[in-house]
């Protein structure tokens, strides 16, 4: 039998905090519900959590664009050494840009969101990838220069 749970926090493979998903009763009852994870949700309470949780979406979707705005406004300047050919000594990681989207633009971007095929091993122009939400991506250009 299946029971249906709005989960209070994120729970990894099931959903993130605010959704509502379905359960087996057991493990709703066992374990999701005594270590305070979900609240079960009878049939008056699930139209009032099916309208928080596409609250909850119209706003992370409308964060989303304004990030995207963000991010597209401004480029991100690498200043590095640089050796014969434009070669770094070293790399640009998918780690270093959001470190410096989070300095320059004070926006909070997981490394796994950004997709970089390969490291940036040369200087020169990149236009590179973020996946905000669902299908909102940014275009983030980043210059890599000599120091």
């Amino acid at each position: 039998m299946k029971a249906k749970v709005l989960l209070l926090v994120n729970v990894k493979g099931l959903g993130n905090a605010k959704s509502i998903v379905s359960v087996s009763r057991g493990y709703a009852l066992n374990y999701l519900v005594p270590k305070g994870y979900a609240k079960i949700v009878d049939e008056d309470s699930f139209e009032t959590a099916k309208k928080i949780e596409k609250n909850v979406e119209v706003r992370k979707e409308e964060s989303a664009k304004r990030e995207k705005e963000i991010l597209e406004s401004k480029t991100i300047t690498f200043k590095t050494k640089v050796g014969d050919g434009e070669k770094l000594f070293g790399s640009i990681t998918s780690q270093d840009i959001a470190d410096k989207i989070k300095k320059v633009y004070s926006v909070d971007i997981d490394k796994k969101k950004i997709k970089l095929e390969t490291p940036i091993k040369k200087a020169g122009v990149y236009f590179v990838t973020v996946k905000l939400y669902k299908e909102i991506q940014a275009q983030v250009e980043v210059h890599v220069e000599k120091e």
